[in-house]
């Protein structure tokens, strides 16, 4: 029921005297509210249409009058009908301008036609309306339901939704970090959201793009929200894989224990929506038996979306406890690391590993250096080789790779003086003479060089297995040329 369908309305012969702002015949009209207050917003809520006769304002003072509207607008009321004949045999001049200075929609009743027979008019339709409105709500409740009950997955449940109500919908976690989504933005900032029932610790709410009132939303969303909360409860909770069978299949012929052939690989990346040929970032998300699967599950899926639409290309496989993400197409300009962090801050009991690869043969060696490092609480980076990983990977190309993307750091200005002492060191087990002797350098030469080689791999030499991990790299790096 708007101001406009009353102003159209033949049997109450009501004058429409001022149309007040734009958009502002179309507002909804809530309730009647008939008063004779100079005052009356304590008593008003929100799209209310006041009704009076002006019986307490029987005064010509336009300041008077332009308080009176000012008030009414603060609310905002959505338009004000005023009665002729009891104290009034005319629309007030200062009245009439007080609307039109405010954008007050403004209605003349003749004295033939009584408050009661309006707000009859108007409690009929809006009951009308509301009935209208919760039977379409249960209609697509139904529908959604025997969507769900046929296996349609919760994105198809909302796409009809999306349709039904002509607007973008979306889910969204207690960070208001996006889930899933469906529909199209209709334009304009309108935005409504309403709660989905769903218990503790897992509180998701329904956004509506393109529409601007919970009171209209309520009675068609209401029944539905109650679905999608099952729905998004069983995809949470089931323990059926979400990822898709491509993406599976290449990720589980990287972590093989053989290794895939370089051809086979190729093969699955490309069927997987990647560039083969491309630079590689991965994002593991591992939890302990004391996290849900649920939250694990919920907390993946936020990462996951929120990098699709950082980096373009995003694929994930979910093991017992592990989510694997491969992420590509990054432009360069938001470091992934910095990227991932943001999803996991109310997360701290998660183990994330953000891990790079500069070739598809790297790739399984990356990801099983990851793999390794899943287990402490907190987002951090894999380092970019370690023992297990080059004695893994022996002898194939994604070793040297591996191997050269370590010692790069060392590159800077030439890089021979620093290569030459981290090889010598190793060789020379730290002994601090043989090392000088061999390379004719002072001892503060030598610890300022390693110093500056410890900063540069962000590696401790006091560690044997960092040490042995070097020099295998670097044996590799000096037999491949």
């Amino acid at each position: 029921m708007r101001i406009s369908d009353l102003v159209d309305d033949p049997d109450l012969k009501i004058r429409l005297r001022v149309t007040g702002g734009e958009g502002r015949l179309g507002r909804p009209i809530t309730w009647c509210a008939p008063t004779e207050h100079m005052d009356p917003t304590p008593f008003l809520s929100v799209n209310a249409l006041v009704l009076t006769n002006g019986m307490g304002l029987n005064v010509k003072d336009f300041r008077i009058w332009d308080a009176y509207v000012e008030r009414l607008i603060s609310v905002p009321v959505a338009g004000l009908a005023f009665g002729l004949g009891a104290a009034h045999h005319e629309l007030p001049v200062s009245l009439v301008q007080a609307c039109e200075a405010h954008g007050l929609p403004l209605l003349e009743l003749p004295p033939e036609v009584p408050f009661v027979l309006v707000m009859r008019h108007v409690e009929l339709v809006i009951a009308s309306e509301r009935n209208a409105e919760l039977r379409k709500g249960w209609e697509l409740a139904d529908e959604c339901t025997r969507l769900a009950a046929d296996g349609h997955s919760l994105a198809e449940v909302l796409e009809r939704v999306a349709h039904a109500i002509e607007a973008r919908v979306a889910v969204i976690d207690h960070n208001s970090f996006e889930l899933i989504s469906a529909g199209a933005e209709r334009g304009g900032t309108a935005r409504t959201t309403l709660r989905l029932p769903s218990g503790d610790p897992h509180r998701f709410q329904l956004v509506i793009e393109g529409v601007k009132s919970s009171v209209v939303l309520q009675p068609i969303l209401g029944p539905v929200a109650a679905v999608i909360a099952m729905q998004l409860s069983y995809t949470l909770g089931s323990r059926s894989p979400l990822h898709s069978r491509e993406a599976a299949r290449f990720m589980e012929a990287l972590y093989e224990d053989r290794g895939a052939s370089s051809a086979t690989l190729w093969r699955y990346a490309l069927e997987s929506g990647f560039d083969p040929d491309g630079d590689w970032s991965s994002v593991l998300i591992g939890g302990s038996e004391h996290v849900a699967h649920a939250r694990l599950r919920a907390i993946a899926w936020r990462a996951r979306v929120g990098l699709q639409a950082r980096f373009g290309t995003v694929r994930f496989m979910e093991e017992a406890g592990l989510t694997t993400l491969l992420v590509q197409n990054s432009d360069g300009a938001v470091d992934l690391l910095d990227a991932v962090q943001e999803f996991f801050t109310d997360s701290p009991e998660l183990s994330v590993v953000v891990s790079g690869s500069g070739s598809l043969s790297e790739l399984p060696l990356a990801l099983q250096l990851a793999r390794r490092q899943v287990g402490k609480p907190g987002v951090r980076r894999a380092p970019l080789a370690d023992l297990a990983g080059i004695v893994q990977g022996l002898p194939s190309p994604g070793l040297v790779a591996m191997s050269q993307r370590l010692l790069a750091p060392l590159e800077i200005d030439g890089g021979g003086p620093l290569r030459e002492t981290l090889d010598a060191y190793l060789r020379h087990s730290g002994n601090s003479r043989d090392i000088c002797d061999e390379l004719f350098i002072h001892r503060n030469t030598l610890s300022y060089r390693m110093r500056k080689i410890e900063d540069l791999l962000q590696l401790d030499m006091s560690d044997g297995q960092v040490r042995a991990t070097c020099m295998l790299a670097l044996t590799i790096v000096a037999a491949r040329g």
